[in-house]
This record gives C-alpha cells, sequence and structure tokens, in this order.
C-alpha cells in the first residue's frame, strides 16, 4: 500500500511548551534506509508473525529525523494495543509496552537495559487503573516498588534511563487515520515513564500473563550506566583471575619446594597462595598441608638437623649409645616432617645411623666384657686368658668404632643414604614464580668447626648410659 497521509499531533508539556510530532502509518516495505531497518524490528517485535506487510504507525519522538517509536493494532480490534520504541538512539529496540485492557493506557512495560536482548526490568498495572504501580528492577519476577499514587514514581536514585512518555489510543498514538490533521495532546497522566535502569547484571527474561514484546523481539540496547557496569565487572572478574593466578602459581612453587625437602620456602610459597586465593575468593588451587603444617615442618626438619649435630658430638665422644638415641630422635622428627608437609621419606640416613650405632653398642659391650674376663684371669695368674680376652676385646672395639665410623659424618666410611638428602635455602619470589632457588646444597651435614654444642637440643633423654661391663656379662665360650 501507499505510505499514508502523514498525522501531526502536538504534545503539551506540565509547562506549557508545545512539541509537534509526524505519526507516519504505513508498512516496513513502503519505507527506507534506517527507517525501514527500524520498522522492520518494530514488526518483528509486536507481531508473532513479523514477515508479512502488517502496518504500524511510527514517530521520531526525539526529534533527530529518525523514527524510533511504533504502534501497532496486534489484535485486529481497530485500536492500536502495542508500543515498542528505541530510547537511546542507536537504532535498536529497548522498550515495550502493551494494552492490554483497550482502555487507551499501556498496562504492562518490559526494558532490556544492557543491551542483551534480554528483559531486564518491567512495570505493570495491576488494578487497571491506568496507571503502572509496580515495578521490577532487577528481574527476578517480583515487584520491586509498588508505586502507590500519593508516592508518585521511585526517585532519580532508584531508577535511571532515558524517559519515554506514550499513551496508545485516543490521547497518544492515534487510531489510523487517512486524513492529515493538527491534533493537540495533553500528556497530563503518561501511562509511564523513567523506567528503570538495572545497574546490576543482566539477568533472566521475566514472565509475564501478557507479553509486551512479540516471539521475534531481540532489542539491543546499552547506555553509558550499564556500560559503566559492564566495564566494572569486567575490571573485577579480570582482577578476580589474577588473584587465582597468582594463587596458582605460588601453590606450584610451594610443591616444586616441598619435592625438594625444602619446607620453610614451601611455607613462603603456600602463604602468598593462600593469601592470593582469599582474595579471588577461590582456594580450589591449595595443597592438602597448609602454611602453618608447613611451618611446622620446617620447624621440624630443624630439630632433625639439632639431632644429627648431637649425634656427630656423642659419636666423637665414643658414647655410641647416646649417638643412637639422637639418631633415633633425628628420624621422629624427620619423620613428622615428612608427615606435615605431605613429602617424601627422608628417614633413611637417620634409620641406617640407628641400625649401625645400634651394631656399635653391641660390640662394645662385648669388648667391655672380655675386658672384665681378661682382669678375671689376671686374678687367677692365667696368661693366656688374660691376652687371649683381651685379643676379643680388641676386636670387638674396632668393630664397634667401624659401625659407628658408617654413622658419623665425617667419616670416610659414612654409610650415605640418597633419598634422605634435601636442597635448603631456597626463596619464593612472586615476581618469579615458577623457579626455584635451592641456594647452597645442604645435605645435613655437620661441620665441627663451627657447631656449638651448647646449642643442642635438650631432648629430656638421659644419654649417659655406662658402658662398663657387668662382671657376669661374657660371651666367650671359656670362662
Amino acid at each position: 500500500m501507499a505510505i499514508e497521509e502523514n498525522i501531526t499531533i502536538t504534545e503539551t508539556g506540565p509547562d506549557g511548551t508545545e512539541q509537534e510530532f509526524e505519526i507516519t502509518t504505513a508498512t516496513a516495505d513502503d519505507l527506507t534506509g534506517d527507517d525501514q531497518v527500524f520498522a522492520t524490528e518494530a514488526v518483528e517485535a509486536m507481531f508473532d508473525d513479523g514477515s508479512g506487510g502488517q502496518e504500524a504507525s511510527y514517530m521520531d519522538y526525539d526529534g533527530d529525523g529518525k523514527l524510533d517509536t511504533a504502534g501497532a493494532d496486534t489484535d485486529g480490534d481497530g485500536q492500536i494495543d502495542t508500543v515498542v520504541a528505541d530510547t537511546d538512539g542507536d537504532g535498536q529496540l529497548d522498550a515495550a509496552g502493551k494494552d492490554t485492557d483497550g482502555d487507551g493506557n499501556l498496562d504492562v512495560a518490559e526494558f532490556d537495559t544492557d543491551g542483551d536482548g534480554v528483559v531486564d526490568a518491567t512495570m505493570e498495572d495491576t488494578d487497571g487503573d491506568g496507571q503502572m504501580d509496580t515495578a521490577d528492577i532487577d528481574g527476578d519476577g517480583e515487584a520491586d516498588y509498588t508505586l502507590e499514587a500519593e508516592d508518585g514514581l521511585p526517585t532519580e536514585e532508584e531508577v535511571s534511563t532515558n524517559s519515554i512518555e506514550f499513551t496508545v489510543g485516543e490521547d497518544g498514538f492515534p487510531i489510523t487515520e487517512t486524513e492529515e490533521t493538527d491534533t493537540e495532546v495533553s500528556f497530563e497522566d503518561p501511562s509511564f515513564e523513567t523506567p528503570v535502569d538495572l545497574g546490576a547484571a543482566p539477568v533472566t527474561d521475566t514472565p509475564m500473563a501478557e507479553p509486551a514484546i512479540g516471539s521475534g523481539y531481540t532489542p539491543a540496547y546499552s547506555d553509558e550506566t550499564s556500560t559503566a557496569a559492564a566495564d566494572s565487572a569486567a575490571a573485577e572478574t579480570a582482577a578476580q583471575q589474577a588473584h587465582v593466578d597468582a594463587a596458582s602459581e605460588a601453590q606450584a612453587s610451594a610443591d616444586e619446594f616441598v619435592a625438594q625437602g625444602d619446607y620453610a620456602a614451601a611455607a613462603d610459597a603456600r602463604e602468598t597462595a593462600e593469601n592470593e586465593a582469599y582474595q579471588a575468593g577461590d582456594s580450589s588451587m591449595l595443597g592438602a598441608s597448609d602454611s602453618s603444617d608447613l611451618e611446622n615442618a620446617a620447624w621440624k626438619q630443624d630439630i632433625a638437623e639439632d639431632y644429627q649435630a648431637q649425634q656427630q658430638e656423642h659419636i666423637a665422644e665414643g658414647d655410641y649409645a647416646a649417638a643412637k638415641e639422637d639418631a633415633q630422635n633425628a628420624g621422629y622428627a624427620t619423620g613428622d616432617a615428612d608427615h606435615l608437609a605431605g613429602g617424601d621419606d627422608h628417614t633413611g640416613q637417620s634409620d641406617n645411623d640407628v641400625y649401625n650405632l645400634d651394631n656399635a653398642v653391641y660390640d662394645e659391650k662385648n669388648a667391655d666384657a672380655a675386658v672384665d674376663n681378661a682382669e678375671w684371669y689376671a686374678a687367677q695368674g692365667d696368661t693366656d686368658g688374660v691376652e687371649r680376652n683381651l685379643d676379643q676385646a680388641e676386636a670387638y672395639q674396632a668393630s664397634a668404632d667401624d659401625f659407628a665410623s658408617r654413622a658419623d659424618e665425617d667419616s670416610d666410611n659414612y654409610q650415605d643414604d640418597p633419598s634422605s638428602l634435601v636442597e635448603t635455602g631456597g626463596e619464593y619470589d612472586a615476581a618469579d614464580a615458577g623457579t626455584y632457588d635451592a641456594g647452597a646444597y645442604d645435605a645435613g651435614g655437620y661441620d665441627a668447626d663451627t657447631y656449638d654444642a651448647g646449642a643442642a637440643v635438650d631432648t629430656g633423654i638421659d644419654t649417659s648410659v655406662d658402658t662398663s661391663s657387668v662382671s657376669t656379662y661374657d660371651t666367650t665360650t671359656d670362662v
């Protein structure tokens, strides 16, 4: 059909100012350019099937020379009952309303405030008095505001977006006419204005008893507030991801330090991981042993090292029984450290030392017994018996010394256990995450020149074993 004659209406505002609008009744095919694009989208939004040549009325509400508002009779009763609009001038639909009871006022309205094509806010006239009386501004389907007549609409702090002020029927979008007329219209009681702007993230579509938009409605709306909110949300997401990445890197370094047996460095890295995970609100990347566990593990390693140093002192003094107890205590502390850190078993060295020192203690007791036997034979005047037992005592003592030397780090005879070696002195640097600086290699060696025996750990154990032989103890066969 040909484009109908334009209808000119005049709006008189509350302050008496007047503004003229031209309403064009046509099909989308009758329009051109941007107006045709807008009309096509409007028809798709207002009619369930927007593929035909449905007729609608169009208006340039903001006066920029482009159509931005459309109304149509969608149920065929001769009355315009549905209105859609582009409220921000971006060429995309972002608001829609419907007159469901034929009173010429919109009864439901929906808004897409962030341009994602999903309805974010709704308003509704629930009592049919021609006034919108409820508003849902967060899209959860529940009314956030009840708009009482004496209260008016939500305040400016509560709502924010471009104002839309129109009705349908006699006082707004006119019923389709064929003659050009000048109509003065007073919008003293618009059906709705100042739709709500969501500052939060987009939410799901809100179901309504009488949907104000058709199935083809795909608005794309974006205003400065929504853009700022989106930018803020994106920045917050990026910051959160940065914390997640930092926590993951720190935990990976902690795991590497644990694998090296450097529990002190692992504690530092884990503490960083925990702080970053807290900032991210996500602890899924953290391992089982926390920074407190790792600090205790490092402390147990220090205790084990002190016992090992004390063990060397006792070996040097020839007190193999005391050295054996030191080795046992060092093993207990090392095992506790490995358990707390979730690390590999590093007790093998202490186990070796206990085994060798136990043999040393056994042979030394036999040596002492042989000496006692020699003294007995001497009292009997049996020179051969004295010489024989002294030879046995010498052999037993030599064997005891040999076993003890295998637990002595300063001896060439030291029996080393590679599985117990650890790397210490590492440092965690958050700026260089993932790299391991083991520092000097430290296998727990003892330096007799720098060791302060006065700093040895007091274990509460009496290591002053009497190594003198009991006169009745005799391993020989010729008593």
